[in-house]
This record gives structure tokens, sequence and C-alpha cells, in this order.
């Protein structure tokens, strides 16, 4: 792994010397890349459709955000508003990044295989703790697929892949914050448990002209369950998993499973699954398959456009059910529910709401809910936003069975400002004030921190 990490970055440095050296060229655009399809649309922005949660997109092959001219074929061109930007596209200090990335872009496309890199720095300091103070790290993250028997008109089978993996940086990364502050959830959410690593890689296709479509292989949930347009995303949203999951959920981490999707109409779909519960999220994800213990789970998605202040603005409406047999990793089997919403009501508000409760000792709390608020597009600038956030969860009733004793109910509330500061940068000042519900755990403290996120 390290020398593929250093044979990649010296092609990006290589071929971002060569094209700084020339000069002149066309005035920089911006693409609007095209999504082959998606069970939940998103509009594609800076920063979008590169994490690792959320709605899997499928982009054209070699997707180039800053192309030179009319003729490309991933999508309309726009001009660029440097109004959104901090540092405007023309003086882009990471262009030549940018550049590696496109001409390892296009290496990958003469393969017929896409490649959407991703790099994120987290910076944490917890005021009260049990432990060290200061956790910091690089995060790396690339997506790709590769399309078999497929079009652009008829994207019937893909090969999807996800690669991660940290780096600790300055201060120590390991173990997680939240080992120190008390707490069974990622406080920093923006995290793996491993060096750079194949986390998925999974066969999608679509059956059925498109009404059904099927994933199997190494899967994780948060493609496909549980996602929030106003809280899903820790490398451009909150940070913390507390918001951007239902803390309710046994959720297993990335091993095999199967997901299927029968889309009803243009404004519903259903979900089911059943994945490996006992998957360590650092091995192939069949490991202890033999032991018949699987997290199963069916979501129903309302997905409308609601006449909001005189125009009609996307929502999206889910109730899910799980079962779970890992009485493993907690104390007994058990099942639970839960509902996730988020709706635009237009000036870039997204309110948000989750809830869940599960039978106890089958999940990490027996209830929950979190709320809170998104706003993108503040200060008259398209990909800033702000937002704030909370999320109460009983984990006294929790049966994680790792020698963790719960005592009561865990809080914590984030508030975050995303800056678009580059074409490829954004940076997040974040705040975070938790209470521990652990016996154990801390009182409460205030954690502030720094993310900053470069997408390609």
């Amino acid at each position: 792994m390290p020398i593929f990490r250093t044979g990649l970055v010296s092609l990006l440095l290589l071929h971002g010397a060569v094209a700084g050296a020339q000069e002149g060229g066309p005035e920089p655009r911006e693409h609007v890349s095209e999504t082959l399809k998606s069970g939940e649309h998103r509009p594609d922005a800076p920063g979008r459709a590169s994490g690792t949660r959320g709605p899997v997109p499928l982009h054209a092959l070699q997707p180039v955000s800053s192309a030179a001219g009319e003729d490309a074929d991933d999508g309309p061109v726009v001009a660029v508003d440097p109004n959104a930007y901090i540092v405007p596209p023309p003086n882009e200090p990471f262009r030549f990044l940018q550049e590696g990335v496109d001409l390892v872009s296009s290496l990958a496309g003469e393969l017929n295989l896409s490649f959407v890199p991703q790099m994120v720095y987290v910076y944490q300091h917890a005021e009260h703790s049990n432990g060290q103070h200061g956790f910091s790290h690089i995060f790396t993250n690339i997506n790709g697929a590769m399309p078999f028997w497929a079009t652009e008109d008829d994207p019937t089978g893909h090969l999807l892949y996800n690669v991660q993996g940290n780096s600790g940086v300055g201060a120590s990364s390991y173990p997680f914050i939240n080992e120190f502050v008390g707490s069974p959830y990622f406080i920093d959410n923006v995290l793996t448990r491993s060096r750079l690593s194949l986390k998925k890689l999974w066969w999608q296709q679509d059956l059925i002209d498109g009404v059904l479509k099927i994933n199997v292989g190494k899967l994780y949930y948060a493609n496909f369950f549980d996602m929030n347009a106003g809280a899903e995303d820790p490398t451009r949203q909150y940070l913390a998993a507390q918001l951007s999951n239902n803390t309710a959920v046994p959720f297993s981490s990335y091993g095999f499973g199967a997901v299927g999707q029968w889309n009803i109409d243009e404004e519903s779909l259903l979900r089911f699954g059943s994945m490996n519960a006992l998957a360590s999220g650092v091995s192939t994800g069949f490991e202890d398959l033999d032991e018949g213990r699987f997290f199963n789970m069916a979501q129903y998605n309302w997905m409308p456009k609601l006449q909001i202040n005189g125009e009609k603005r996307q929502g999206h409406y889910r109730g899910f059910v799980w079962y779970s047999n890992n009485d493993i990793d907690y104390e007994k089997k058990g099942w639970g529910v839960g509902l996730s919403f988020d709706q635009d009501i237009g000036g870039g508000l997204t309110p948000f709401l989750r809830w869940g409760i599960a039978q106890e000792g089958a999940a990490p709390a027996d209830m929950c809910w979190s709320s809170g608020i998104t706003v993108n597009g503040v200060f008259g600038r398209a990909h800033d936003g702000v937002g704030i956030g909370f999320c109460f969860s009983r984990i006294e009733g929790g049966g994680l069975d790792d020698g963790r004793l719960g005592d009561g109910w865990e809080t914590i509330v984030e508030a975050f400002w995303r800056i678009q500061v580059t074409r490829t940068l954004q940076v997040s000042p974040d705040i975070q004030w938790f209470r521990s519900g652990e016996v154990d755990g801390v009182g409460d403290t205030w954690i502030w921190g720094l993310r900053c996120t470069w997408n390609f």
C-alpha cells in the first residue's frame, strides 16, 4: 500500500507540474456531472457524491470538474461563478492535483473504470477527557464503478468499488476520541479502522427495465438505508455519527450482503437487504459468515415534491424495520423500527428528523431521536453551508457486549460552518457539546474541531 500511495502521489505531482507549465487557455468552466442512476436524487455540487455514504451515483466515465472545452460529454458545461469561492477557479492553488486526478481518470477510463477520489483532514480537541485531548488524522476515500454491457442510455450492470484508509497526523488518531469521552458511537465519523484498503466491492444490476435493482457483494448499509439529505455525509455536514445515523440500530460494518430495491413509482420505492452482522470492517467481509448472524432491514421511501411557499420542493420520508440475530456483539437478538425525514422548505433550508426504538439489549441504544436544520447557499455563496443539530440516545437499555455500562441518556449537540475555499477545498469549523451516557464517561465537554475536505 505505501508503494501504491507513493506512485499515485508522484503521478499527480508530475502531471500537475507539466500542466502548470502551460500558459493561456480558455476561461475555466464547471461541469455539472450527469448521474446515470440513483435511488434518491441529489443535485451535483462540489463535495457531493464523493463521500462514503448516501445514494450511490454512477457518473459518466472520466468526470472532469474544470473542463476547457464546450464539447465535453459528461454533462452540460456552465460558466463558473467566482463569487461561490474565496479563491476563484482561475487561481486554484490545487489545480495541479485536480489535473493529476483528471489524468488518472482518463487512464482509468481507458479501462472503462471511473475514479473519484477524496481526502479529508480532521482535528478535534476535547476540553474534558479520560485520556488524551487532541485527535488528528487524514482520511482517504476513492469511489468508482465499472459498467458491463452498459451504456449511458442503458446502465444495466455495474461493478462498484470503494477504497478507504486513515493516517494519523501530529496528534494520535487511535484509539478514537469516543473511547476517551465515553460513547459507543464515532464522534468523528470521518474514520475507518484500517490503513488504505478495499472497503466495498459489489455488483449492481438493473432488472425489469429498471424497476428492480439488485446489489450483491461487500456492502455498507449507509449507501442504502437510513439516509438523510440534512444529516448524512460527515465529510461535508455533521461530523458525529449520532447525527448521520439512527443510534438505535445495530448496523453492520463493511461486509458481505445483498440489497434489493423495488421502484414502486416516481415518488416511492422499497428497499430490503441482509448483511453479515459479524463483519469487522477491516477484512474480507466474509469472516464468521458460517456463524449465521445477519442484520436484516426493510425500508419504505416516499419522495414527494410538496408545494411549499409557492414552489414544489423535494422531501424524503423513510420508515424502516429491522431484525438482527447478532447475540455475539450484543446481549441478545432483537428487532426495532425507525424513521428518517428531511424536507427542503426553500431558501436552502432543510430540516431533518430521525427517531428509533429497539428491543432492549439488541442495539447500542434502545431509543433515540435527533433533529436539526441544515442551510445551504448561505451568505449568497452557492456551496457554503451551516447546520445545527442534536441527538439523544438512551444507551442504558443498549446491549453492546464490550464491557462498557450505560447509565442513561447520551446527549450531543453539534454545529458546523462549511466554507467553499477553492473549487476543490472545503474548510469547516465544527463545535460539539457532549454528555456521556456511560458510567465512566465524561460528565460533559466541549469538543471543537476543524475539517478540511478535498474533492476531485
